[in-house]
């Protein structure tokens, strides 16, 4: 950690900056807070070869001067039964995880969270806990999302 510079910073962001933008700020974020807990935790001393403000500011165009993100275009409702089936047709996680995704309109951290206990065959729901939720801040709120036989 005591080793890593502003150049081997750059070497890593300087790759995607401008075609991957959206990645490259997360992967920049990243690695300044784990720059950042190194320092806390003493080991490595010095300003934090990662620091925006100040720093990679002077060296990298902003992020939202590169690129803008274009949104992924949706697919056509009548695209959809074949796309699923496509998915049927794969043998990953990730297939079904997406599938998933689809069926219950639901956002990707929560699916990709999901446990077997938030699960109710019996009653086919699946219930996510508020932590989990877009709208965390809700104490005692759940999602209780159903779940149809596909």
């Amino acid at each position: 950690m005591s080793e890593i510079t502003t150049e081997d910073v750059l070497a890593v962001l300087s790759q995607i900056w401008t075609t991957k933008t959206e990645t490259a700020k997360r992967v920049h974020g990243r690695l300044e807070n784990v720059l950042d807990y190194a320092a806390a935790m003493k080991w490595r001393s010095g300003e934090n070869p990662a620091r925006w403000r100040g720093h990679l500011n002077k060296l990298l165009p902003p992020p939202a001067s590169v690129r803008r993100a274009r949104p992924q275009p949706a697919l056509e409702l009548r695209e959809v039964p074949t796309f699923v089936q496509e998915l049927r047709n794969l043998d990953s996680v990730s297939a079904r995880a997406l599938e998933f995704l689809i069926l219950t309109a639901c956002r990707t951290g929560e699916v990709l969270g999901a446990t077997w206990q938030e699960i109710d065959l019996e009653n086919r729901s699946w219930t996510i806990p508020a932590g989990r939720t877009k709208a965390h801040r809700c104490i005692g709120c759940r999602s209780r999302i159903p779940l149809w036989p596909f």
